[in-house]
């Protein structure tokens, strides 16, 4: 399918409706009964699959097969990390408050630049280092109120998450030259076979196993086609829309709908309330990276007054 183009304002409630449908992770998680993480994230994941083969199919008609081995090992390694940060999430909201996993998921960007920093060779302003600053006090914050108890465990596990998330992104500018978004159908293949083993067969890592483990009831299969369908695929769509009329700096506050919902969904499913600590360490790192896309939009604004004083061509944002 061609790119159609949107004005900045249509980008904005794309792009925020996008957040928004993410958003909806852990109050979905919340409605299930009766089920682990893993099988939440095998359903999901085939759900997602199904939706992403039927989306890049019709974008890409008869040239999917071309664009995934154009991707190639790029593709591959993104859709593992990807697939891995969504499965670590899903098993840190049974340790730990919705709220704790997604503010500590939110330190993303800046590990996102460390990574940048050592394999891309990619410089880090210094208003970034500033805001990583920030990001690590507020997560040391919901460290402290998480400190001693299975919390913590949750809160590790999100971070881990971060840290795989982390790694997609930059395996995204690594390939950034071919279409990154087949990585999306490795990524649920590589939950759908994993998953899928970790259930039917004797593992450390689930007290049962056997086909009987495949049966979750309709209510949860239901919440399933939602996480996969509206939550992921649609989230992502939506998002990827918005991004081609709004500058990148702009989409890292856009997507703070994510964080700022979370708990608000969470708490309408459950009735769960995050201990006060995870408020204000989540409050620190949202201002972190409140400051950084500010700060990194001004950057670019100027940049670009600059370079048509100079006579040449505004420099427009890419997502």
């Amino acid at each position: 399918m061609n790119q159609k183009a949107f004005s900045y304002g249509a980008g904005v409630l794309f792009a925020a409706a996008g957040a928004a449908c993410w958003s909806m992770a852990g109050g979905l998680v919340r409605l299930t009964h009766g089920i682990d993480a893993w099988q939440i994230v095998f359903y999901r994941s085939a759900v997602v699959l199904v939706c992403m083969l039927v989306w890049l199919g019709l974008r890409f008609r008869g040239e999917l097969g071309w664009r995934a081995r154009e991707a190639g090992v790029n593709a591959v390694i993104a859709g593992v990390a990807i697939g891995t940060a969504g499965l670590v999430f899903i098993i840190a909201m049974f340790y730990t408050t919705v709220a704790d996993a997604v503010f500590m998921t939110g330190v993303s960007p800046f590990l996102s630049a460390i990574l940048g920093l050592w394999i891309l060779r990619e410089r880090i302003p210094a208003i970034t280092w500033t805001a990583m600053c920030v990001a690590m006090f507020g997560m040391g914050i919901i460290f402290y109120g998480n400190a001693g108890g299975g919390a913590f465990v949750g809160t590790l596990l999100a971070l881990y998450s971060a840290f795989c998330f982390s790694c997609y992104a930059v395996m995204l500018r690594w390939g950034q030259k071919t279409d990154m978004s087949v990585a999306l159908i490795w990524n649920a293949v590589y939950l759908v076979l994993v998953v899928g083993f970790v259930i039917l067969l004797p593992t450390p890592l689930r007290a049962t196993h056997g086909v009987a483990d495949f049966a979750i009831g309709w209510q949860n299969f239901g919440l399933c086609i939602v996480m996969g369908a509206v939550q992921l695929t649609l989230g992502l769509i939506l998002f990827t829309i918005g991004s081609r009329s709004v500058p990148a700096a702009q989409l890292a506050l856009i997507a703070l709908v994510e964080p700022t919902l979370s708990p608000l969904w969470a708490w309408l499913a459950s009735g769960e309330l995050p201990p006060v600590w995870t408020f204000i360490g989540g409050a620190v790192i949202v201002a972190a990276i409140v400051i950084q896309a500010l700060f990194a939009s001004r950057i670019k604004r100027h940049a670009r007054k600059a370079s048509l004083k100079r006579g040449g061509q505004p420099a427009f944002d890419h997502p």
